[in-house]
This record gives C-alpha cells, sequence and structure tokens, in this order.
C-alpha cells in the first residue's frame, strides 16, 4: 500500500458542465473531511462505500467554494484498490483548480501522470496487460480499436498470456520432479507428451506474434493515399471522403502542390488520409517538382493507395507512369472518377495495367511506442508488412465513382474497409497490439526453441529447464507477475494525469 496519498483533476481542463477531481490513498477520506461539508446528517466517516453525497466544499476561513456531489469507494473496493474519493463539480478552470489546491493544502501531492492505475495495477486490481489496454481504450481512435481495447482490458488477452505460461509451467514442474530422481531422465526423453506440448506452445505463440501487424492495424490505423495524374479528381475525392471541403479543387491542372492530410473513420476503421500532388514525369516548375517529390516521400510509408484515373479520358501513359511509381507490396483500389462526363476509359486496359493481380501486400503499421522500444525504423516510423491472403475476386476490382454527383462512394467505403479486414480472423481480443508484448513472446519463442532443440537431443534436463525459465518469465513480464520500474515508468507516463 502507497503511503502517499495523491489528488489530480481527471477531466480534460477548461469550461465543462462538470469536472471530477480524484483522491486517492490511506489518507483520503480524512483530506475530503477537512474540506466537504456534507448536506444530510450523515458524517463522512459513516458514508458506506460506492454512495454519493451532496455538500459544499470549503475554502480555507469556510466560505462556500462550491456545491458538489462526492462518490466514496473504500478500500479494496476501488479502481486503485485504496480509499478513493471523486468530487463532482461544476465544470470551469477556477473552481477545478482551486479545489484541488484545496486537496493538496491539505497534505495530498499531485498524482504523476498514470498514478491511479500503476496504482490499481500495483495492487492487483488489474495485471500489466489491462494496465495497457485502459490507455488504449483512451486513446482509441475508432469503433473497432476501442472495442478490441475493451476485449483486453476485460482480460481476454491476459488469459491467453496466462494459459501459456501456466502450460511452461506444468512442462517445468515435470522436469523438476524428473530432477529429482535422476534415474529417470531416459524416461522423460521417450515421453511424447513432452514432445507434443513443446510444439503445440511454440504455434500458440508464433499464432500471437503473426497477429500483431493485425492488431497494430486496429490499434494504429492506416494511411490512405489518393495518387494519380494531375486532374483526375484526387482532391474532390478528398473533400468527399471527408464530407467537407478541405482541398483546393479547380478545374486546372496541378492545384494541388503540398500535402493534406485528415483523419477519418471509415466503416469502424482508423486512417490518416493524403490528398497528393498530381504526379508527372516532367514538372513544369521548380513548385510542381516539390510538390512530387514530397508524394513520393509519403508513398513509401502508405499502407493502401487509392489510384485513380480520370474515367472520361482514355488511359494513357501518364497513368502508367502514375502507377509504376506505387512500390510493391502494397493495396492498390484502382478507381475511375468522372462518370458523369460519360465513361471512355476502357475497363480492360486498366486491368492490363494493374497486371492482372494488382500489388498485394497489407499496411504497413505504426506503433507509437516504437521508439521506446528502440525499434527499427523508416523516417523514424517502424514498418512491418502484413501478408496478403487477398482473394482472386477482389483482385483488381475497379470502382467507378462520381465526385461531383457523389456517387459510388458507399462501394468505395465499403472496398476500403474490406482490403483493411483482410487478413484479420480469429478473436481480436486475442490478437497483440504492442510492440512491447511483440518483443516479449519473440523472446519466450527463442528461448522454447533453444529448451526444445536440448530436449530433443536428450541434453541435461538442467540445461532444458534454464531455456524453459527463460520463455516462463517472459511470459510472467507480459502479465506483470514480474517487472522493473523502469517498465511501468515507460508505460504509465504515456497515461494523462488524473488516470
Amino acid at each position: 500500500m502507497n503511503e502517499d496519498t495523491i489528488a489530480a483533476i481527471a477531466t480534460p481542463i477548461g469550461e465543462g458542465g462538470i469536472s471530477i477531481i480524484r483522491l486517492s490513498g490511506p489518507q483520503a477520506f480524512e483530506i475530503a473531511e477537512k474540506i466537504f461539508q456534507p448536506l444530510g446528517r450523515q458524517a463522512f466517516a459513516d458514508f458506506p462505500s460506492h454512495t454519493v453525497h451532496l455538500g459544499n466544499i470549503l475554502e480555507e476561513h469556510g466560505e462556500v467554494l462550491d456545491q458538489v456531489l462526492v462518490t466514496v469507494f473504500r478500500h479494496p473496493n476501488s479502481y486503485t484498490g485504496e480509499n478513493l474519493v471523486e468530487i463532482s463539480s461544476h465544470g470551469g478552470l477556477v473552481i477545478t483548480k482551486k479545489i484541488l489546491s484545496r486537496f493538496l493544502a491539505q497534505g495530498a501531492r499531485p498524482a504523476e501522470p498514470g498514478e491511479f492505475t500503476k496504482r490499481a495495477f500495483l495492487n492487483g486490481k488489474m495485471d500489466l496487460a489491462q494496465a495497457e489496454a485502459v490507455l488504449d481504450l483512451i486513446k482509441a481512435k475508432s469503433d473497432r480499436s476501442a472495442q478490441t481495447a475493451i476485449r483486453q482490458l476485460t482480460g481476454s488477452l491476459s488469459r491467453k498470456f496466462k494459459v501459456i505460461k501456466d502450460e511452461l509451467m506444468m512442462m517445468y514442474a515435470h522436469m523438476e520432479a524428473f530432477l529429482d530422481f535422476p534415474d529417470d531422465d531416459l524416461e522423460i526423453f521417450s515421453d511424447e507428451k513432452f514432445t507434443a506440448k513443446f510444439s503445440q506452445v511454440q504455434k500458440e505463440i508464433e499464432k500471437l506474434i503473426a497477429g500483431f501487424s493485425r492488431g497494430s492495424l486496429i490499434r494504429e490505423g492506416a494511411s490512405l493515399v489518393l495518387i494519380g495524374k494531375p486532374n483526375v479528381g484526387k482532391s474532390s475525392l478528398f473533400n468527399a471522403l471527408l464530407a467537407r471541403d478541405r482541398a483546393l479543387v479547380s478545374e486546372f491542372p496541378g492545384t494541388t502542390r503540398d500535402i493534406l492530410e485528415e483523419a477519418i473513420e471509415i466503416q469502424g476503421w482508423y486512417l490518416r488520409l493524403f490528398d497528393t500532388a498530381g504526379l508527372a514525369s516532367q514538372a513544369e516548375n521548380p513548385v510542381e517538382a516539390m510538390g512530387m517529390e514530397r508524394t513520393l516521400q509519403i508513398m513509401e510509408q502508405a499502407s493502401l493507395f487509392l489510384f485513380l484515373v480520370d474515367g472520361s479520358q482514355p488511359l494513357d501513359e501518364k497513368d502508367s507512369y502514375v502507377f509504376n511509381l506505387i512500390p510493391k507490396n502494397k493495396i492498390v483500389i484502382p478507381i475511375m472518377n468522372k462518370t458523369d462526363l460519360g465513361l471512355r476509359a476502357n475497363e480492360h486496359e486498366l486491368k492490363k495495367l494493374l497486371g492482372g493481380n494488382n500489388k498485394l501486400g497489407f499496411p504497413a503499421v505504426i506503433p507509437s511506442e516504437a521508439k521506446d522500444l528502440k525499434a527499427e525504423t523508416l523516417h523514424g516510423v517502424h514498418s512491418e508488412p502484413l501478408h496478403s491472403v487477398q482473394d482472386d475476386k477482389q483482385k483488381n476490382h475497379i470502382v467507378k465513382i462520381s465526385t461531383k454527383e457523389r456517387e459510388g462512394l458507399e462501394l468505395l467505403e465499403k472496398q476500403i474497409a474490406a482490403q483493411l479486414a483482410q487478413g484479420i480472423s480469429g478473436e481480436e481480443g486475442e490478437q497483440i497490439t504492442r510492440l512491447r508484448h511483440k518483443v516479449a513472446l519473440e523472446r519466450a519463442l527463442e528461448a522454447l526453441k533453444r529448451s526444445a532443440a536440448l530436449f530433443h537431443q536428450r541434453e541435461s534436463l538442467e540445461m532444458v529447464i534454464e531455456d524453459l525459465k527463460s520463455a516462463i518469465h517472459e511470459l510472467r513480464e507480459l502479465i506483470g507477475e514480474v517487472y522493473s520500474e523502469d517498465l511501468l515508468d515507460v508505460i504509465f507516463s504515456k497515461f494523462c494525469i488524473g488516470k
């Protein structure tokens, strides 16, 4: 149990209907009682847990600062596992800060980022993977990422980690027992159950690791780049998807000279949408050249491309030039725009340009914690492609649209969502979404492979067990059964103050 009592504002700073100030620790009730005057007859010390009480917060000399609601949570049945008080005051910067100051004047100290959740972890209210899911839920950018975070918060992923750890612990316990009876060593090496168990657990870990990119795609989102030669309607589509006029649109080629970026949610998926300068083999002026150079740079980091052609005009070498600039192993959705002007572009020729099998592969994902774990980066961004299992029926599916008449946009959004959903299988709650989890599982897998190899070679059980213990340690660190202060500092420093 922490000796300090901490206090913080739990709601965003600014004007609002209410503000919430939290107080947690061994002196939480004593501190709150000094500044809260209940309007009822019941004394603060007699408030039952999980009850709400109306009253006044008093200034230092007894003047009423605000009329508030106080919610009382008695340990261990609180979020932090400690005595916890939440003050619901009228929203507003002045009142909220004054109430916090009253708490601090009575002996509480300001909470550090994520310290309430850190105390919940240290007091056994949740494991480390669940604590990370709290942050993921707060920062969720889409319905899918929120749903995944909620499943992990309820312990879905933690239970999977624990099942694997318990399987390894069972193997470890049996091997320790055989060490106590050295004459029986040969018997364990001939036991087919151990060989099968090594293989089974290895496959379970490999499956989790393989799902990292898909899980990260849900959590982090993907980058969606509009690409095409000048004047095919990229900016018009950009505005149409955003449902507002964000990009400047004109009938003159080369209107877009710089990259425009906006966040958007399409059918539950979070995307970073990029409008780019039209690409040509030769720039007409230095400004246009700079715009095309920036387009090429963003293409290297893109996850998904919308390749636009002008459906009202025949395809030409300029379309071919732009398509061939798209890096390999990227997903491309081909689009014929301006169908309201009549369709003159040949669909067969466009499919021929696409090569008959499209660009395959799934989006590179950008984990926000990559820098903290010193991952390999590309332009400061972690990049790991997903493996494609694209259905032949979806290859080269050309979407015909008219941004002017807003026709075909719903079908396009369905295609985007379908491409992002490709390869995501199984229960999403059991997919790892954090680079820390992937690194720990990779270490556990390597240790397990070493242990299995030694076992199959009938080496000393002491050597087999040593690597098996290393694998178990990595699983225990995943859920926080063992941890370092440095690890906790890295994880909880990303939280906001008050959570």
